[in-house]
Order: structure tokens, then C-alpha cells, then sequence
């Protein structure tokens, strides 16, 4: 069983029964990543953890109030880890963070309903679904199951042969992640995920190991918004950087 598979079957084991301290109506993460491309613009969704697996240990942004002063204001979107064991996550991240009224995203490793209506509550205007580790039919379930309740739905697949579970429904983003979620390690394939995509109507989003060696070919890739967490969080300079090379990102 390799990392991801253990946090799913910890699942069950999580307490999903929480207070109602959603403080504002959903926001749209589709509709503020078009805007940002009617503006000719890549939207950017930016993160916020403490630490991940795949060997972060915390940057220079240590709590959500110090993301949100330094790194959430420059955002389109925002993402939150909020796995408890291996990201030290918490969905009170996703209540404190409402403040600056833009989409959220809870990033998690969600399966199961109750942790949908647990990011609902806690003010979380989307949830993530990871293909590669998910059935066809609970990824449509669960995907339904959120739009029920005014909320996206941020499908992102690794292999190949995950692309196919994805659903063609309206509030669903796709995700090509860059990351290979069994061996942790960085294995991108973003040539052959956009020509599995170019066929797909909807909004589509680059994800994981976006640094300063690879920025200016990736952001200028035709995915719609890029998802940004470690590389912000060690160097919070890295964001004057991306402003710099985000615009005009059909030009290649």
C-alpha cells in the first residue's frame, strides 16, 4: 500500500461531523479562471500547506493568515491542503481563509460525501477528485453529489488511463497533475495529457512541480489556470516572477 492508498483508508476513520461556518454564498473557481483569460492572462491557483510527503517541510508562509497577507491577495483561486496526517491540513484553514473572497479549493483525498458536505461547511467552494485512485461511478456519484450543493469539481488524473473517468458535466475542471501520486516523483507527460484534452470542452489545469527552472514553458502551455503550492510558499518572490511571463499565455 503506498501513501495515498493509506490516507483513503484512513478515511473513515476522520471526523467529518462539523459545525456550519460556511460565511458567504459559493464563489465560481470556473468563472474567476475565465476571467483571468478574457484578461489575457494564465489564472493562477495558488496553495496553501504545511507539508507533503513528497518531501516539503514548510516554507516561509507558515499559518492561512500569513498566506493570506503574503501570497492569497495575488491569487485567482486558492487551494488548501487540508489532510490532517501527512499535510498537517485542517479544514479550519478553509473557514479562516473565506476572508479574502476568493474561490477555494479544498484539496484533500476525498471519497466519500461526508467530506463533501464537511468543505461545504467549512466554506469551501470546490473539492478535489483524484482519478487514478477512484471508481468511474463514485467519481460521477460524488461529482453530482457537490453540484447539488453549488459546488466545482477539480478532476485530475496522473496516467493515461485515468483520463476516461473523468465526466463531461458542467462544473467539472479537469486536472492533468505532474506529479505521480503511487511513486510521489515529478513524471510529466503535459504534451500527451493536452492532446487526450483538446477535445474536451471545459477548464483545464496544470498541477505540481511548477518551479522557476520550468515556469515560463509551462505557464505558456494551453491549460487555463495553473496550480502553484511549494514553489510560492519556499520563496514568495517566485510570484513577482510568474506575474511577468502569465500574460499572453496563448502565444505558444
Amino acid at each position: 500500500m503506498n501513501t495515498v492508498e493509506g490516507i483513503y483508508a484512513r478515511n473513515s476513520r476522520r471526523n467529518m461531523c462539523l459545525p456550519e461556518r460556511r460565511m458567504r454564498e459559493t464563489i465560481s473557481m470556473i468563472d474567476a479562471i475565465k476571467e483571468a483569460n478574457r484578461a489575457g492572462r494564465k489564472a493562477m491557483i495558488l496553495e496553501f500547506k504545511r507539508q507533503s510527503p513528497s518531501g516539503f517541510r514548510g516554507g516561509l508562509v507558515e499559518t492561512p493568515e500569513e498566506f493570506a497577507l503574503k501570497i492569497g491577495k495575488s491569487a485567482d483561486a486558492i487551494s488548501i491542503l487540508t489532510e490532517p496526517d501527512h499535510f498537517r491540513g485542517s479544514l479550519e484553514d478553509g473557514v479562516i481563509l473565506q476572508k479574502l473572497n476568493k474561490p477555494m479549493l479544498m484539496k484533500d483525498f476525498v471519497d466519500r460525501e461526508s467530506m463533501v458536505d464537511a468543505a461545504y461547511r467549512s466554506g469551501f467552494d470546490a473539492f478535489l477528485l483524484i482519478a487514478d485512485f477512484l471508481d468511474e461511478n463514485r467519481i460521477k456519484d460524488l461529482c453530482r453529489y457537490g453540484e447539488d450543493r453549488g459546488m466545482e469539481i477539480l478532476v485530475e488524473f496522473h496516467s493515461i488511463s485515468a483520463f476516461q473517468k473523468i465526466p463531461e458535466m458542467e462544473g467539472v475542471m479537469i486536472g492533468y497533475n505532474r506529479r505521480d501520486l503511487r511513486s510521489l516523483r515529478i513524471d510529466p507527460h503535459e504534451e500527451e495529457a493536452l492532446k487526450l484534452m483538446e477535445d474536451r470542452a471545459g477548464t483545464k489545469i496544470l498541477e505540481s512541480g511548477i518551479n522557476r527552472s520550468n515556469a515560463e514553458k509551462l505557464i505558456k502551455m494551453p491549460f487555463d489556470a495553473c496550480l502553484i503550492g511549494t514553489s510560492v510558499l519556499d520563496d514568495t518572490n517566485f510570484l513577482k516572477e510568474i506575474k511577468e511571463i502569465e500574460g499572453n499565455y496563448h502565444d505558444e
